[in-house]
C-alpha cells in the first residue's frame, strides 16, 4: 500500500485592480492560486505582489489563509486538498524549499499571464504567474495530470483537477482599520 500525503491548493479572488481585471476578462470565480504543504495554517506559496500596496514588483511569495496578503479587501476563497504520493510530496517540498531559498531570482510572468489569456503558452526561465507555478510544481512532481500545459492553466482550472476536493470556502472580510 502506498502512503499518501496531503497538498493544499488555495484559490482566491482579491479586490485588487489586477484581480478585478482578470475577473472582468475571464469571469472566473477565482483569479489566484497558491500551494501549501503544511495544512490550512500555511504557509502557501505563489507568485504575486511583493508589497501588498503595489501590483509590481511581483515574484515568489508566501501567503497565509488569514487574509494578510489580500491587501485588506474582501476576498472569496476556497481551500482544497489533494492526496499525493509520498514521493511526489517530498519532491514538492524539496522544490519549494529550493525555490524559496532563492526567491529573489524569480519574477512574475506578466507576459505569460497575458499569453495564457490568448491560449498561447509562454514559458520564461525563472518567471511564473500564480497558476502556472502551481501547475508546474504539480506536474513536475508527478502529483497530478493537468490535461494541459502548465503555461495555460488558470486558477479556476484547478477546480476540475481529478482528486482535488474542496474542504473549506468563504469570504475573508478584513477588520475595519
Amino acid at each position: 500500500m502506498t502512503q499518501t500525503k496531503t497538498v493544499y491548493i488555495l484559490l482566491t479572488r482579491s479586490g485588487t485592480w489586477f484581480s478585478r481585471l482578470i475577473h472582468l476578462a475571464t469571469d472566473d470565480c477565482y483569479t489566484h492560486a497558491s500551494i501549501g504543504l503544511d495544512g490550512p495554517a500555511g504557509p502557501f506559496y505563489s507568485f504575486g505582489r511583493l508589497d501588498p500596496r503595489f501590483a509590481l514588483p511581483a515574484g515568489l511569495v508566501q501567503e497565509r489563509l488569514d487574509g494578510s496578503p489580500m491587501g485588506g479587501r474582501e476576498t472569496p476563497w476556497c481551500l482544497c486538498e489533494l492526496e499525493v504520493s509520498s514521493q511526489a510530496y517530498n519532491h514538492l517540498k524539496q522544490q519549494l524549499s529550493s525555490m524559496y531559498a532563492r526567491w529573489e531570482q524569480y519574477h512574475y510572468n506578466l507576459l505569460g499571464a497575458l499569453s495564457c489569456y490568448f491560449h498561447q503558452p509562454l514559458r520564461r526561465e525563472h518567471h511564473y504567474f500564480c497558476s502556472q507555478f502551481v501547475a508546474s510544481l504539480l506536474e513536475e512532481s508527478g502529483a497530478a495530470e493537468l490535461g494541459k500545459c502548465p503555461d495555460l492553466v488558470r486558477p479556476v482550472d484547478f477546480c476540475s483537477l481529478r482528486g482535488l476536493r474542496s474542504v473549506r470556502q468563504g469570504v475573508f472580510v478584513p477588520s475595519p482599520a
